[in-house]
């Protein structure tokens, strides 16, 4: 009885890892893992990416950024990508004008990390808007999104 219940834990195990490590068709959409020691970070105008910082903002304290959601990013630029410095995981710098739901328009940091998804699966973004950051949680001007 243990025996099955092991052995379909495995074969679940394995059909997760499978499904992560084997291409897709779709390349932007599919789970980065860097088994093979290539980058698989997506770039800063990956609709991913875009998605990701979206969410992030939006899921931030209600009080924090007064209710404002980002409704679109435009001038998307990449500012710096590292990579075995201090670190050996990925990291892309980002930057770009984030378009808010109030009709402003903020000055946008993200940071895209290599394995720093749910159990270091994935990627995550790390997204600051350097006006509207009045607890400083990404230090001043945003200074932890940036590369050092």
């Amino acid at each position: 009885m243990h025996i099955a219940r092991f052995a379909r834990l495995i074969l679940s195990t394995l059909a997760v890892w499978a499904f992560l490590v084997i291409p897709s068709g779709a390349e932007e959409n599919r789970a980065y893992l860097s088994l093979s020691g290539k980058n698989r970070l997506p770039e800063c105008t990956a609709n991913t990416v875009q998605r990701a910082v979206r969410r992030s903002v939006a899921r931030a304290y209600a009080d924090y950024y007064a209710g404002r959601k980002i409704v679109g990013i435009e001038e998307i630029t990449e500012i710096a990508f590292k990579v075995n410095e201090v670190s050996p995981l990925a990291r892309r710098h980002c930057t770009g004008t984030a378009n808010m739901s109030d009709g402003s328009h903020q000055h946008l940091h993200y940071l895209i990390e290599e394995h720093a998804g749910f159990v270091g699966v994935s990627w995550n973004v790390e997204t600051c808007l350097s006006e509207l950051d009045k607890w400083r949680v990404y230090g001043s001007h945003c200074r932890t999104t940036k590369p050092q």
